[in-house]
């Protein structure tokens, strides 16, 4: 039995885990994700997506996506092009309109960290009963 400060301590069995895990980010990997993160914080960007992901034949043409949104023309472009820039978005220009889709790519890869087991979403190993986690 160790003693700190004249009290004596119990030993605390500590589990190892003998292997890594299965999948941490790598940095290029943290960083488009971010991107891809950063484009998608904003409710507007949320609803665009959204709206475009579910229009018939899965794509969407600037006029209607306009009539959804009480905004001038400019902002919700700007919000357009945000989600073109991040490679979420697809445009399209068919004479004097903009077409917009889904490139699924991008959603993928967020899924894979977001997803039970993925490196964002896993859980960390339980302590068993009467174990604490302790600090280095």
């Amino acid at each position: 039995m160790a003693t700190e400060n004249g009290r004596t301590r119990k030993p605390v069995p500590i589990t190892l885990l003998m292997a890594e895990p299965a999948a941490v980010v790598a940095q290029d990997e943290a960083e488009q994700a971010a991107k891809l993160f950063k484009a998608l914080s904003d409710p507007v960007r949320i609803r665009l997506l959204s709206m475009v992901r579910y229009s018939p034949g899965g794509e969407a043409c600037f006029c209607d996506l306009a009539e959804e949104f009480d905004m001038p023309q400019p902002s919700l472009s700007h919000h357009l092009r945000v989600l073109v820039t991040a490679g979420i978005l697809e445009r399209e220009r068919r004479g004097t309109w903009s077409w917009y889709s889904v490139v699924p790519e991008p959603l993928q890869t967020l899924e894979a960290l977001l997803t039970t087991g993925g490196p964002l979403a896993d859980r960390t190993a339980p302590l068993s009963p009467g174990q604490r986690a302790t600090r280095c």
